[in-house]
């Protein structure tokens, strides 16, 4: 037989003895053998007995279908049933096993034809004895859809299905469990906001299927996209929990629940997929919720909820399979056979005794003679082409759009009526206005800057436009938010925004100048940020080379920077500071900034260089933590921020004075000024003892915080042009004039010939002039109205946008270079 034969319109059976002609015939009708499962006495739960079992799902590899480890346990209950591996690729590894009397390999999801499938399947299950286990989770939705309540279909139905949507909140509730914090608002400023205040990552989960974890709103939308593009539904993002992985698994027929287990995974493969578990009894009020939950869905079919257990004991759902894990012949072994027990439709037996866990190992076997070998193919690079389960083109069932709409399934009913359900709405509210920027399709962010804005005349295009009110409004809101926090200094960060005005706005607000070299320190002074209030900082603070500074502190980058300090005093050089300090690095992060004070050998190299500095320049020491919270979210800045400190008390200990200055710098994010306070007080209260008790001055530059709204760019549309997510609009702006667009959202605002009109979320994207890949301004945004000659302006264009800006593309290489 061979494979075209296997993969055509019929379903075809092949027996394992291909030289039986009878079993390459198709599925036979009940069998002479049919077995009463659990042996021959009273069987209360089924009626008939059970002589075929059909199980989908067979791929068996590194990230395998649990249609095997099904069919494992049901032979590991009954040696003579008649069990027929079923899938949708001749490559599936575990259509090949000796255990399977038949197998049965239906065409491609790529190729499939629902109406034939549908009729197919029908077939299958014509024999009164034959009963499906599906082990897929899209088939399972498919055949809840396409064939409804089919009393031989060991899977649950559309209205149970309600229970697996995703986040799980409604089945949390239920289960009194937590549930992760989650974010639907695919938009950039959502997504970006979210992941700051995630402080562990995010997972993108596909509505349908897939899991990545992403640390940064590009990364996150990078993979929405792909799950997006891979299975055709949409996609939300959940926190990441830390903790130990747990499931329960469980089964029922008709809404009745019959055995269900605790299972704590002690190994994961690289994957995540489970290796080796510890299996228990599940405690006695989680079984009662969950049998009531089965209950009110009706369920039918084997379930698995995964958990993670967090150091606290508390339990967080994550996700619902409507189906049996992969692992489930481990649980089997262990003295709790779901599958036979689902079959059987008998309840556990509450007597039982397990054995504590299990393990998995790896298996070779003969391939089946009638499937014969997996082709072998090649990739790039000569390497074998690697495991995968997707070869039956299960993802195309998306993609196809054969899957019911989102907000389709059990959509007849509500599941149950547990007052939880009533409060459900209420409680997903809370969460997304805790986390969400704006959920009402609404305009994206502006903070108002298109307010600002004046009508674009006819001045060239693209121009940058100093919104200096916006900045004055941030440096007031900062105050505020310091007011009785102590001696606190506001420092401007002058590379985030050297514009002059900004600098005499800075200092006519009271701030002091944060430079790093001299050319910016002798800039600030000039436009009335005294040298002797500044702080100087950074790897090059002291170029260009000069013979005399003078200056409030400076903070030495590294300990090589102290050696070269007292050899340019020795050489000569003056310099004036009342602080001399150094910059210490995050022990948690990354960083090629600082000396990482938490490692002895270095403390013990800074401790008297920085000590011998402030004695020859009779001046006071203080210490400096910088990175960028706007990268980290506020919660795990301020953790690393308060470990980073607390070398201050040992340093106070040697030099025998605490601190004069504590610098707390690293750009916080525009939107996240109303954490800034708490952030404070959580290094204040967690961070050095000589933070509180030695009364030092806190010096505190938050730099694009404040400068960041502080400009627009206006420019011009070039080109428009439709595409597969609505329209690219080509403008004569690029990323040399707002170089920090591949890192955050702008705001973006239309001029409609009378005012300037902020963009709405869409699905569009703004690109820029230049003839660079990368070069894209804005994404998901409704361009519908967008015309070539139209005026767009992007707002939060102030901070390095400004600073780090450059021409590009406008012929003024010359005029750069010094030449005529």
């Amino acid at each position: 037989m061979g494979l075209q034969a296997r993969t055509g319109r019929e379903p075809v059976g092949a027996s394992r003895d291909v030289t039986r002609p009878e079993a390459s015939k198709g599925i036979a009708a009940c069998s002479e053998d049919a077995v009463r499962p659990y042996g021959p006495g009273p069987d209360p739960g089924r009626a008939t007995a059970v002589g075929t079992v059909f199980v989908s799902g067979m791929h068996s590899g590194p990230n395998p279908s649990p249609g095997l480890s099904v069919a494992r346990s049901l032979r590991l209950a009954w040696p003579d049933l008649r069990i027929v591996g079923l899938d949708y690729s001749a490559e599936s590894s575990g259509l090949h096993s000796e255990l399977l009397d038949d197998l049965v390999c239906l065409p491609s999801w790529k190729r499939a034809h629902l109406a034939t499938w549908v009729e197919q399947m029908g077939r299958l299950l014509e024999p009164d004895d034959a009963v499906l286990i599906p082990c897929l989770d899209l088939e399972v939705r498919l055949l809840a859809t396409e064939l409804a309540a089919h009393d031989r279909i060991l899977g649950p139905s559309k209205t149970a299905l309600r229970l697996v949507g995703k986040p799980p909140v409604e089945a949390a509730e239920r289960l009194g469990l937590r549930s992760a914090a989650y974010q639907t608002d695919t938009s950039w400023q959502a997504i970006d906001q979210f992941i700051r205040r995630s402080p562990d990552g995010v997972w993108v989960k596909g509505q349908h299927y897939d899991a990545y974890r992403a640390f940064t709103a590009r990364a996150a939308l990078a993979r929405g996209d792909v799950v997006q593009r891979t299975w055709g539904g949409g996609w939300h993002l959940e926190a990441h929990v830390a903790g130990q992985e747990c499931s329960i698994v469980f089964c029922a027929l008709d809404g009745r629940l019959l055995d269900a287990v605790f299972i704590t995974k002690a190994m994961v493969t690289t994957e995540g997929k489970t290796w080796a578990g510890e299996v228990a009894e599940l405690d006695g009020t989680l079984h009662e919720r969950l049998a009531d939950l089965v209950a009110d869905a009706l369920w039918t079919g084997g379930g698995e909820l995964e958990l993670i257990r967090g150091w606290n004991g508390e339990l967080t759902l994550m996700e619902i399979n409507p189906r049996l894990p992969a692992w489930i012949h481990g649980a089997s072994v262990c003295g709790a056979n779901l599958p036979a027990a689902l079959v059987a439709g008998r309840v556990a037996d509450p007597g039982r005794r397990l054995t504590p866990g299990f393990t998995r190992v790896v298996e070779e076997i003969p391939v089946h003679p009638a499937l014969g070998i997996t082709p072998i193919a090649w990739v790039v690079g000569g390497a074998s082409r690697a495991g995968d389960k997707r070869h039956s083109g299960m993802p195309s069932l998306g993609q196809r759009r054969l899957l019911p709409p989102e907000d389709a399934e059990g959509s007849e009913e509500p599941i149950g009526s547990h007052p939880a359900s009533a409060a459900l709405a209420g409680e997903a509210a809370v969460l997304l206005a805790e986390t969400a920027v704006h959920t009402d399709g609404s305009a994206a962010h502006t903070s108002g800057f298109e307010e600002l804005l004046d009508p674009p005349g006819s001045a060239a295009t693209p121009s940058r436009h100093l919104l200096l009110p916006l900045f004055t409004e941030q440096v007031r809101a900062l105050r505020r938010e310091v007011e009785g926090l102590g001696r606190v200094l506001l420092a401007h960060s002058v590379k985030t925004c050297p514009e002059p005005a900004v600098l005499r706005e800075a200092a006519r607000l009271g701030m002091a100048a944060e430079a790093i070299s001299l050319a910016e320190l002798d800039a600030a002074d000039r436009l009335g940020m005294a040298a002797e209030r500044a702080i100087l900082n950074g790897p090059g603070k002291w170029w260009p080379a000069t013979d005399r500074v003078r200056c409030f502190a400076f903070f030495a980058d590294s300990v090589a920077e102290l050696r070269a300090l007292h050899a340019l005093l020795d050489s000569g050089f003056q310099l004036e500071a009342a602080v001399v300090g150094v910059r210490v690095a995050p022990a948690g992060l990354v960083s090629r900034f600082g000396i990482p004070l938490h490692e002895r050998e270095a403390m013990a190299k800074t401790l008297p260089l920085l000590g011998a500095l402030a004695e020859r320049l009779k001046a006071r020491w203080g210490l400096h933590f910088h990175f960028a919270q706007s990268a980290l979210g506020a919660p795990r800045w301020q953790r690393e921020c308060a470990a980073a400190l607390s070398a201050a008390d040992p340093l106070a200990e040697q030099l025998g004075q605490p601190p004069a200055v504590l610098d707390i710098g690293g750009g916080w994010h525009v939107d996240d000024l109303p954490y800034l306070r708490a952030s404070l007080g959580y290094v204040l209260a967690h961070g050095p003892a000589v933070a509180r008790d030695g009364d030092p001055l806190l010096v505190l530059e938050p730099g694009k915080l404040v400068t960041q709204p502080s400009a627009a760019v206006v420019t011009q549309v070039l080109a428009r042009r439709e595409s597969h997510r609505g329209y690219d609009i080509v403008v004569d702006a690029a990323e040399g004039d707002m170089p920090e667009t591949p890192f955050h959202p702008h705001p973006v605002a239309r001029f409609d010939g009378s005012r300037w009109v902020p963009l709405r979320p869409g699905r569009s994207r703004i690109l820029g002039r230049s003839c660079m890949e990368h070069d894209v301004l804005s994404i998901r945004l409704d361009l519908s109205d967008v015309r070539v000659g139209d005026h767009l302006a992007f707002g939060m264009c102030g901070a390095y946008d400004t600073s780090m800006a450059y021409d590009f593309g406008r012929g003024t290489a010359p005029r750069e270079l010094g030449q005529p």
